[in-house]
């Protein structure tokens, strides 16, 4: 994502798409899952997966139609958005269009350096990657994490794969 600020109006605005954005720090969003928790408990899983699935959905239908043909194109476009946004850096692993399978990294994790339920995180990240590969693929896919920061990694990863 890239922004513009209006210092007179005080508004800041994504590039790409017009709409009006906010900076909010990393204590805040903690805050916020922290209270979802205390709110739904185990529900505020399901219910962070699918607002990250939606958002990861309406994330992907904010590309141009060009590289919504061209996938390798149309992974680059959105692993780029998600860099610009301050989320962390994804590197795509492997990417298999015929088996639909992809595998991908995040470096400096934002949703992982969150001090609130891990689950919780991973839940967000597997909801937005879930919308965007359903917008890639036409299809659910089965995610599995297989590093996490967490425990140790350097960077997170997951591989998604027809289910």
């Amino acid at each position: 994502m890239q922004f513009e600020f209006d210092a007179e109006t005080g508004v800041i605005k994504d590039k790409v798409t017009g709409e009006r954005c906010i900076i909010i720090t990393q204590t805040r969003v903690e805050e916020v899952c922290s209270r979802l928790s205390e709110i739904f408990q185990s529900g505020a899983k399901l219910n962070i997966f699918e607002a990250g699935k939606a958002a990861g959905k309406h994330f992907a239908e904010e590309t141009s139609d060009v590289t919504k043909v061209d996938k390798i194109l149309f992974l680059k476009t959105v692993t780029q958005r998600f860099t610009d946004a301050g989320l962390g850096k994804i590197e795509i692993i492997e990417f298999d269009p015929e088996k639909a399978a992809v595998k991908f990294r995040i470096w400096n994790n934002f949703f992982a350096e969150l001090g609130c339920d891990n689950s919780m995180y991973r839940s967000c990240i597997e909801g937005f990657v879930t919308g965007i590969y359903e917008q890639i693929m036409s299809i659910t896919p089965k995610i599995q994490k297989t590093k996490c920061v967490t425990n140790g990694d350097p960077y997170c990863e997951w591989h998604m794969t027809l289910k």
